[in-house]
């Protein structure tokens, strides 16, 4: 009940963090939830949860969405994730770890001093595609397919609500077809059913309360935290290599 406690309290302030910023969810419960349960089962409950976060926000936003934007990062994204789905099942838990450690440092350090200084064109669709298929790689690896996106929609949509159900669209379509993929290799058990049910209710009420505040916070707070949080937890998964 200790480690279900903990996932409810993770997901509740992922689910804070994504509804308000955009994204962030995967940032925060990759971080955290492979410190409390095995690391191929992580992926798919954060997949799978973060999915109701993704079709509230569509529900709310609906006549928002841009379609169009979404065929060519969309069709990368499919074909990377599932690529990147079968590279992980080849790898052991200690390197999982040791990867995710690793790269959750690099990403912190990227979003925090590189990543408002990156421009990307957005009336080249293509660069659409570069962006959905390492969105794709990164989200089947890692769960964490944010960043490649939200630089490419930051570029080419102006409307914040656009920009905001558009990129939840697209986040949707990625989870659903990496979850997919989990599932048909077996890394979905019935043993992973309870803490869904939790996590999903804790992720709900976290988006509700999170579309409450969003014009109350600061969102470059609600970043950072997630960023420090993203060192902390990087440092753990190295360290407990060795420990």
């Amino acid at each position: 009940m200790g480690s279900i406690l903990l996932m409810v309290i993770v997901v509740f302030i992922a689910a804070i963090v994504q509804s308000t910023s955009g994204f962030g969810f995967g940032i925060v419960c990759t971080a955290i939830l492979p410190m409390v349960m095995p690391y191929k089962q992580a992926v798919p409950l954060i997949l799978l949860t973060c999915m109701f976060l993704q079709v509230v926000v569509m529900v709310r936003l609906w006549k928002h969405i841009s379609w169009k934007l979404l065929i060519l990062p969309a069709i990368g994204s499919i074909i990377c994730s599932s690529i990147s789905v079968n590279f992980m099942l080849g790898l052991s838990d200690r390197t999982l770890h040791l990867i995710l450690g690793i790269f959750l440092w690099v990403l912190a350090l990227y979003m925090i001093f590189l990543a408002p200084k990156v421009k990307l064109k957005g009336d080249n669709p293509w660069i659409g595609l570069v962006a959905g298929s390492l969105s794709g790689f990164m989200s089947g690896m890692f769960t964490i397919g944010g960043p490649p996106m939200v630089a490419y929609f930051d570029a080419i949509v102006d409307d914040s609500l656009t920009y905001q159900s558009t990129l939840q669209v697209y986040f949707f379509l990625t989870c659903s077809s990496t979850l997919v993929n989990n599932i048909l290799h077996g890394n979905f058990t019935s043993s992973l059913v309870l803490p869904a049910c939790f996590t999903i209710v804790s992720c709900l009420v976290g988006t509700l309360v999170g579309m409450k505040i969003l014009h109350k916070i600061s969102m470059s707070m609600v970043r950072r935290l997630a960023y420090l949080m993203m060192m902390v937890a990087g440092t753990y998964n190295l360290i407990q290599l060795f420990f």
